[in-house]
């Protein structure tokens, strides 16, 4: 049998087919609640990373997106419980499970984890957001998250200041229409510019020397 809510979702969704779910505490795929196939099939159509953990085992099921996440431990996160399966990360997720499962809601950003999915550990950043799934009366059935990995943003940002606090190096970012800078605590240590001053280009061009002024381009 071809289940309708399946029909996309390419190989994941053929893995959801073909999965022994009666072994799992959501049992077989012909007596899945509605509320279930609905947010699988929007899970499945879904572009970013998204798992949903069902029930208070959260068991895991999935998009394309997340399986190329998981790396190594995809196909046989599928079915999974989520704090067997990620161990390294049991009690984080476990904290999930009990927040939204009760009601709530959780949202993360550039959350630190290190996880093993190519079978060593790894440090990654990531944005994470949980919300429930009601079942037909109403009440948390399951947790769907939302995944953006940071990492390479974050890292990118943690060699830059490191970078910076080597090299002594200031950093600013000009909006030519107002004038006005965002400048970092080193460009105002550099600039002798005390921590409550408002930075413009005119201000800066002013802190010149004359002999110097022509360098300054418009703001004058």
């Amino acid at each position: 049998t071809r289940y309708p809510f399946l029909m996309e979702g390419g190989e994941i969704a053929s893995l959801i087919q073909q999965y022994d779910w009666a072994q799992t505490s959501i049992g077989h795929l012909s007596g899945w609640p509605e509320c279930l196939k609905s947010v699988v099939a929007i899970i499945l159509r879904a572009k970013v990373p998204m798992i949903l953990l069902w029930g208070t085992d959260g068991v895991m099921i999935y998009n394309e997106g997340y399986a190329a996440f998981a790396g190594q431990r995809q196909p046989i996160s599928l079915g999974s419980n989520v704090r067997q399966h990620w161990p390294e990360v049991a009690d984080f997720n476990a904290n999930v499970l009990d927040v939204v499962l009760g009601g709530g809601t959780l949202s993360y950003r550039d959350q630190h984890l290190v996880i093993e999915r190519n079978g060593t550990p790894e440090d990654v950043w990531l944005n994470l957001d949980y919300s429930a799934v009601p079942d037909e009366n109403g009440v948390p059935a399951g947790v769907l998250a939302i995944i953006k990995d940071t990492t390479q943003r974050v890292r990118t940002e943690q060699r830059l200041r490191i970078a910076q606090e080597a090299g002594g190096i200031g950093t600013f970012e000009w909006y030519p229409g107002t004038g006005m800078l965002d400048v970092s605590d080193e460009y105002r240590r550099i600039w002798g510019l005390a921590p409550d001053v408002t930075v413009t280009d005119k201000l800066l061009v002013s802190l010149l020397h004359p002999d110097d002024l022509v360098k300054t381009g418009p703001a004058k």
